[in-house]
């Protein structure tokens, strides 16, 4: 093709066709090598017209590169409808743009400003809940979108001037192939033995198939397209994270694999939570990862590039500490983020999860605001939690009607008196809003010493512990230093074993 070209760049008496022909091409397969060709012929080019022409030809050629954003459809089925673009951003959807369709069901969306990198978007319209497409959109394309069926899917819609969705179809459709051949291959082999011929032909055909398959995995590695980047997280799922669940050996791969992912690129995959939850498990107790997660979480915080990327990884980290009570882990995210100085106006669970820093572990707990109940009257006192008069204190954050709630205070009654006799002093807080409810949940309790303000998880105190879910349970000693922070009375339990 390159030989071709510069025999047309040569004997083509008008420039302009030549300008156009190359820039034609670009537009179909952006390859780099048509702008060196422009290049390495610029002399015989400006032979063929003064160097103000040529200036001018080659600012139309390139102007590809710079127009504007666009996305045309062609959706002949769906005629005056509104067409509706969403990127899919993490676990968040945002609407990028919605164009009004004609009478043929074409219509064109101008985006104001172009997306900062290529991602996966999904088209809907509006009234018509059974459609949903999803493709890349780059904002390196301005691809035209058709299809003339009622039900837009891969199969009966075309893509053009997109190579991104080229070779996401391409790839996605050879892996495919490639792996159901050696599926097949497998299955046969094991009907013959090892000593037949068309064993020994089956087993020659997998190398041959599973060659080819390495030789796409290659190429996809070293694409700078974001269908590689989307190919390289769907291998993954399938062939690293998978296996996670098996033994401590697959864990370390999803370890590893964990620490060196492009969030930037996964924020825009529609993966972002598939990727995230299937390599939670490479963390859990039986591994020897077993809080490790923080220290990682951190590593792919110093590499993120985007701002929100940066945020939104926060806040899904900080749901897997909370959910599996992986406290060190949160303190060491949450050390980081404050020292990084990158969030400057935390806002709602992020700001309360920066406000926990001041009662971790090691750290003397805030002086308790104790509320008591006479009649229609309420007293108020200050408590301070080095004169609290125990060996050790539990401080109790929970909620009448939350299930998880209801199992840790019957943990708690059940074994009060063992719990007692290793000198802790039980005081619960309710993050009740009812008095009645409040009064019938604390009745049960065999410790005297509950508080509830009616405020919710607002609270004074489940502020000023910074408690962002129930339950929450904090031990302290008898100087009022946290030693432990806890969710279930199991561990409190095991600590007290210990």
């Amino acid at each position: 093709m390159s030989t071709v070209l510069e025999k047309i760049i040569k004997q083509e008496q008008n420039p302009y066709k030549v300008v156009l022909f190359i820039k034609g091409i670009i537009y179909e397969a952006y390859n780099q090598w048509a702008y060196l060709l422009i290049y390495k012929n610029y002399k015989v080019l400006m032979k063929k017209m003064n160097l103000k022409n040529f200036f001018i030809g080659f600012v139309s050629f390139t102007s590809l590169q710079l127009s504007a954003q666009e996305l045309t459809l062609n959706l002949s089925q769906y005629p005056n409808k509104n067409a509706i673009i969403v990127a899919i951003h993490g676990i968040r959807k945002d609407t990028l743009g919605k164009v009004q369709l004609d009478q043929n069901g074409k219509g064109v969306l101008v985006f104001k400003n172009k997306q900062a990198q290529a991602g996966l978007v999904n088209l809907t319209i509006k009234d018509k809940a059974y459609l949903s497409y999803d493709f890349v959109l780059s904002p390196s394309e301005s691809p035209i979108l058709i299809c003339d069926m009622e039900y837009v899917y891969p199969q009966n819609t075309k893509i053009l001037h997109s190579p991104e969705n080229d070779c996401l179809d391409r790839w996605f459709k050879n892996v495919v192939q490639y792996k159901q051949k050696i599926s097949i291959n497998q299955e046969l082999s094991k009907l013959y033995n090892p000593e037949d011929l068309f064993f020994k032909n089956l087993t020659i055909e997998k190398q041959m198939v599973e060659k080819q398959l390495q030789r796409l995995t290659d190429t996809i590695s070293q694409s700078n397209y974001f269908a590689a980047k989307f190919m390289k997280f769907k291998l993954a799922q399938e062939e690293i994270l998978a296996k996670v669940w098996e033994n401590n050996e697959q864990r370390t791969i999803a370890k590893n694999y964990f620490t060196q992912i492009d969030f930037d690129s996964l924020y825009c995959s529609s993966m972002w939570f598939a990727i995230i939850n299937s390599c939670i498990e490479a963390y859990v107790k039986e591994s020897p990862y077993y809080q490790t997660f923080g220290a990682d979480v951190v590593e792919n915080l110093k590499r993120i590039k985007n701002q929100q990327v940066y945020e939104d990884l926060i806040d899904a980290t900080s749901s897997v500490t909370e959910k599996f009570d992986w406290n060190k882990d949160e303190e060491v995210i949450v050390d980081f983020i404050i020292k990084d100085n990158r969030i400057k106006n935390p806002k709602e669970k992020l700001l309360k999860l920066l406000q926990s820093h001041t009662v971790f572990i090691g750290k003397k707990g805030p002086d308790l605001v104790l509320t008591n109940l006479s009649g229609n009257k309420s007293t108020t006192t200050v408590l301070k939690t080095d004169q609290l008069n125990s060996k050790y204190s539990l401080l109790v954050f929970y909620k009448s009607d939350c299930g998880h709630c209801e199992t840790a205070l019957a943990g708690l009654k059940s074994n009060y008196q063992d719990i007692v006799s290793k000198g802790i002093k039980i005081i619960t807080f309710a993050a009740d809003t009812e008095q009645e409810t409040y009064k019938t949940t604390a009745a049960s309790f065999p410790w005297k010493d509950n508080y509830c303000t009616f405020d919710g998880l607002s609270s004074v105190n489940f502020k000023n512990y910074a408690v962002l879910g129930t339950p929450t349970m904090f031990l302290l000693d008898n100087e009022g230093i946290i030693i432990e922070k806890m969710a279930t009375v199991e561990q409190l339990l095991t600590w007290m074993k210990r």
